[in-house]
């Protein structure tokens, strides 16, 4: 173990005490997401099924609660509601990653859990970005001697060296493949494919995918099939606002069906048939990053990712710790379009059923409690019915503490939901966002799912196939949901809380 690695432990054993022994640091902690258990932590990384545990390392800077020289943290669970925080897996300690070790993923590979990453090093003034491999246990991981084991050489054009990152491995046979991002020199992203027989000798095989329109760096790309489609999943940078398409400023994460060749190693992407384009927006809310997915033993494929945004922080600055992981979704592909809905493990976990149905009627715009429904860790299903000319709006204060709130709100009129976190402690650069979702067809109902942490609110409209994800901090005392609707809306609810 190099000394580099026995100071992040250290510091991050030492932040973590501070953490565990504060009312004001853990008031804010969630209860059944995964959070930074000390420190920095952005995107996941080498999430895996490994040793009868699904691993999650992640991006982790443990010296402060800043993004710094990334290190990894580890985690692992049995049923994703617990989680086990592991000490750090890997530090920039080596040549070739002394200033960081960037995303990757990792998989089981007979035995051996097997790490691929981005080491990232400055070599007169000039950054590289260079994949590496580790591997382990499930405790300890020890680097290879040969890393980097992908250079810039093994690229048969040119490119942004300081842009080549973030690989997924998978194996096939008995052929490992790895895919990278990179940045063009045109400065589009691009998912760059490479070989091996044996981990060491790697041969640059394709250029899977390429960024088609004006979008800058992809970032975090993930390959797999589900449902008998192939999906490739990246986070494309610098993309502009495309409300039409659910695409907003800034830092996205989008997927892709489509079909890889086995022979030209080239994909061929579907239209999209809700947006008419090649690529989708996963998720409409503020704080979604970086997914990453691992299958399950029962052969589901799950997904998780960073639940915080570049452009927009929101953390309290008090705070010895930074960034939470969304709650992990089963993934499903219906009619050529990504359904996500939570974990079914989260369902073991629920206590105190209540239901009810809450009725608008008279003019103008009314208040309703949501029943005796209260508290920050609850799983809420919602039937909304609106007005029958489809007219008004639906809002729902959550945490509400006198005149401090976030608000989830249904525009019956334009078909939106959207998100407004302004009323909160940290309203942060960005506090606002909307996403169109529409009732079901067959019966006028709009079908939301609410999984409320502490300090985050992740939707499922229409069992899946819309997701929006917004983290907001409040006081742990602001607990009330309160529903203010025009005249002609009703819903029907089922809330429980979640004991974790």
């Amino acid at each position: 173990m190099t000394d580099e690695l026995n100071r992040a432990r250290e510091c991050g054993r030492r932040t973590a005490r501070q953490i565990a022994e504060s009312a004001k640091q853990t008031e804010h902690r969630p209860k059944f997401h995964l959070a930074s258990p000390a420190g920095w932590i952005n995107d996941p990384n080498g999430f895996s099924f490994f040793g009868g545990e699904f691993h999650l390392f992640f991006q982790h800077h443990p010296y402060s609660s800043k993004w710094g020289p990334m290190h990894w943290g580890h985690a692992v669970t049995r049923d994703f509601v617990r989680w086990q925080d592991r000490e750090t897996a890997l530090a920039p300690d080596t040549i070739s990653d002394r200033d960081g070790c960037f995303s990757g993923t990792a998989i089981d590979d007979g035995g051996t859990h097997l790490i691929a990453y981005t080491g990232v090093s400055k070599f007169s003034g000039e950054e590289v970005q260079q994949q590496c491999l580790a591997s382990g246990d499930g405790e300890t991981y020890t680097k290879r001697a040969e890393n980097p084991v992908i250079t810039a050489a093994d690229v048969p054009f040119p490119f942004q060296k300081n842009h080549f990152r973030d690989p997924k491995i998978w194996k096939e046979g008995g052929t490992y493949f790895l895919a990278a991002v990179l940045r063009k020199t045109d400065g589009r992203g691009a998912l760059a494919l490479f070989s091996s027989e044996n981990l060491c000798a790697w041969k640059f095989v394709s250029v899977m995918d390429e960024s088609t329109g004006a979008s800058g760096m992809w970032e975090c790309p993930d390959f797999f099939r589900l449902d008998g489609t192939d999906i490739i999943i990246v986070s494309p940078q610098e993309m502009k606002a495309d409300e039409a398409r659910g695409f907003h400023d800034g830092n996205n994460s989008v997927y892709m069906t489509g079909t890889l060749s086995r022979t030209s190693f080239r994909f061929a992407r579907d239209i999209r048939p809700e947006n008419g384009f090649t690529a989708a927006q996963i998720d409409g809310g503020i704080d979604f990053y970086a997914p990453q997915t691992a299958l399950s033993p029962d052969g589901r494929r799950i997904m998780i990712a960073w639940m915080q945004s570049w452009e927009s922080p929101v953390t309290p600055e008090t705070l010895l710790w930074s960034g939470m992981m969304t709650f992990p979704r089963e993934l499903h592909i219906k009619d050529g379009r990504l359904f996500q809905l939570p974990a079914r493990e989260i369902e073991r976990y629920r206590t105190n059923p209540r239901h009810g149905t809450l009725s608008f009627s008279g003019g103008g715009r009314t208040e309703q409690s949501l029943g005796a429904v209260s508290g920050r860790h609850l799983d809420i299903e919602l039937d909304i019915t609106p007005p029958s000319g489809k007219t008004g709006s639906i809002s729902f204060h959550i945490a509400k503490d006198g005149g401090s709130y976030a608000e989830l709100k249904y525009d019956a009129a334009h078909g939106t939901l959207s998100f407004d976190r302004s009323r909160t402690l940290t309203p942060g650069a960005s506090s606002f966002r909307r996403m169109n979702v529409s009732p079901c067809k067959t019966d006028g109902i709009l079908r939301l799912r609410l999984l409320l942490d502490t300090s985050s609110l992740e939707v499922f409209a229409n069992g899946g196939a819309a997701a929006f994800t917004n983290v907001f901090f409040m006081p742990p005392s602001a607990k009330g949901i309160l529903v203010c609707a025009d005249a002609g809306f009703s819903l029907e609810y089922s809330c429980f809380d979640i004991e974790a």
